[in-house]
Formats: structure tokens, C-alpha cells, sequence
């Protein structure tokens, strides 16, 4: 029931309008059979209590917490207890007797189920809908990432600063400048033409990786100590195009590059949790990380609450000496 248009306090305001709206129409019949304005009012003011008790649990407790998240069973024996509860503290508590007691629990058990079906069709549309506009939000997400990443990785400036250095290996004979090119030709590659879906070979992204790695090596004049090991990975694991890269990135960029050292780890466990580790060290003098990339930081942090909602965690450690990242994502 939330809604991104209206303000919050106007939506506490429909709601209570709504409740206010169905009070009032219950009150009008059940005037038809109740005498007592008294006992009408007492059995408005219950319905509308037990009802919306019902509607708010069940669309903001039980489906979230529970059928969103793949618990079925716990979600079907929750929701069984809590419109049974409800009924019961209606009947038992509340007073709100008939003379057969199968006509009572059977009155009222009908609001009830009623509200608790109303709340959870309106919660399967929200989020049908909601899942509709991140898909747009998403790719105009992924768009705007891969512009982003091509200027930053693949502008004139680092292409020709590659191709400089490799140059320089093919004047000077070196037996690896052919392996050089072809790292260069299966970056650009896989920047350009790999990503047809939301997903890559995990695989492939990896060794993606260890093509930029060594084309950095190339770049810098000094070497810093580089380490990337990654363990449990199979061809059966996917993740998001380039989603690793500007973490990569910043370890290259803002990293002490001088005497320092850049450690990657990369680790699947058995049930398919990805962690993914880097760490580099930073020169004091310089802004921090964070500071230095922090559009380049949000943008990811925004594509993997899109791609990822509720199965990643990210964990950026900053301090005087080095910078940090801790990736948890969720692949199944």
C-alpha cells in the first residue's frame, strides 16, 4: 500500500478516509437489523479494528517477510494463525456473539478473509508493477554504467597509453607484445559486445579481470604487489555485466601504486554465495577513495540494489593506510 506519488501524510489520510468510508457504510446496514445504536457501534468500531489488523499484517509482515523471501509453508501456516486469531478475539474477546455459534464464527470470519485476499491481490499488483519499473530503471541504469565505464576505461587516453606501452615492447622485441594485444582485443571485447543479457559468465568476467590487471601492470611505471586468487567457480555461474570493475578500478587509480600492494580474492562457497575481496593501499596525501570515486561507487551501489535486492551486501573500509571492499552476493 505505499505509493511514491503522494506525500506520506496524504497517504495516512486515504487510509484513514478509507477506514472512516467503510466504518460508515457498516454502520448503515447493519442499522437494517440491529436496534442498538450501541451495540452498532460496537460492532463497526471491532470490524474496522480487526479488519485492518488483518489487511496491515498480511501486506506488511506476512508477504514481505515471508512468501517474498520463498518461505510458502511459513507463510501459508502464518496466515492461518493470524485470520484465526483475529477471529477468535473477535468473537471471544470483543463480545460480537450470535445465537448459533457456526453462524458467529462463520459472520465473522467473512471480513476477514475478505481483507486478507483484497491486501494480498493489491500487494501481488504493487509489486508486479514495481518489478516493471526497475526493469526500466535497470537498463537505463546499465546504459548509462557502460557509457560510463567505456569513457572511463577505453577513452583515448588509456587506449593510447596501452598502445603506447605496447609499442614500446614491439620496438624493443619483447615476447609478449602479441599476448599483450590479444589481452587488449579481449577486453575491449567483452566490454562491447559480451553483454546481450543482465547476466555474464562469471568465468569470462574473471578473466576480464586478469586482462585489466595486466594491462595496468603495462601502464604503471612502478609495480605494485598484485594478488588475485579466486576459488569455487563454475561455468554455471553467472553474475552482472562488469560489476567488479569499479572496484577494480579504484584499487588501480587511488592505490598506492608505488611500493604498495593490491590483493583480490574472489571465493564461491557451496551454496553459491559469491564474496568478493580487494584491498589496496592508499598514500596519505591523497583524498580517500570514497572521495575520489564516489559517483563511480553510488552508480554501483545502485545497480546492485536493482539487480541484487536483498541478496548482496557491500562493505567499504576506509582508513589512513588502505581502502577496502567486502562483496556478498547471493547467485542462486
Amino acid at each position: 500500500m505505499k505509493n511514491n506519488i503522494i506525500s506520506r501524510p496524504a497517504f495516512y489520510v486515504l487510509h484513514v478516509f478509507f477506514w472512516l468510508c467503510y466504518g460508515t457504510i457498516l454502520y448503515a446496514s447493519l442499522g437494517n437489523w440491529i436496534n442498538s445504536s450501541r451495540e452498532i457501534s460496537r460492532a463497526v468500531v471491532s470490524d474496522v479494528l480487526t479488519s485492518s489488523a488483518i489487511a496491515y499484517l498480511n501486506y506488511y509482515l506476512l508477504l514481505p517477510k515471508l512468501y517474498k523471501k520463498g518461505k510458502y509453508t511459513g507463510y501459508i501456516l502464518a496466515s492461518i494463525a493470524v485470520v484465526v486469531t483475529i477471529v477468535l478475539l473477535r468473537v471471544n474477546l470483543l463480545g460480537m456473539t450470535h445465537r448459533s455459534v457456526t453462524y458467529t464464527y462463520f459472520i465473522r470470519s467473512v471480513p476477514a478473509f475478505g481483507f486478507y485476499l483484497i491486501t494480498t491481490v493489491i500487494w501481488f499488483f504493487a509489486n508486479m508493477i514495481s518489478a516493471q519499473r526497475n526493469e526500466i530503471e535497470l537498463r537505463n541504469s546499465q546504459l548509462a554504467t557502460e557509457l560510463k565505464f567505456l569513457k572511463l576505461q577505453l577513452s583515448p587516453h588509456f587506449l593510447f597509453n596501452t598502445l603506447n606501452n605496447i609499442y614500446s615492447m614491439a620496438y624493443f622485441k619483447e615476447n609478449n607484445t602479441a599476448p599483450a594485444i590479444m589481452k587488449l582485443s579481449e577486453m575491449m571485447r567483452h566490454m562491447l559486445y559480451e553483454d546481450q543479457g543482465r547476466y555474464v559468465s562469471l568465468s569470462r568476467e574473471i578473466k576480464f579481470m586478469e586482462n585489466f590487471i595486466e594491462l595496468w601492470r603495462l601502464k604503471l611505471d612502478e609495480k605494485p604487489r598484485i594478488t588475485f586468487n579466486y576459488e569455487g567457480v563454475l561455468e554455471r555461474h553467472r553474475v552482472a555485466h562488469l560489476i567488479f570493475l569499479v572496484f577494480l578500478e579504484n584499487a588501480f587509480k587511488h592505490g598506492n601504486t608505488i611500493d604498495g600492494r593490491i590483493a583480490i580474492k574472489l571465493r564461491i562457497d557451496a551454496e553459491d554465495i559469491l564474496r568478493y575481496y580487494i584491498r589496496n593501499d592508499v598514500i596519505l596525501a591523497r583524498k580517500t577513495a570514497e572521495e575520489e570515486s564516489g559517483v563511480g561507487l553510488l552508480n554501483v551501489e545502485k545497480r546492485l540494489n536493482l539487480i541484487y535486492p536483498g541478496k548482496h551486501e557491500l562493505i567499504l573500509n576506509q582508513n589512513n593506510t588502505s581502502f577496502e571492499v567486502k562483496l556478498t552476493l547471493d547467485l542462486k
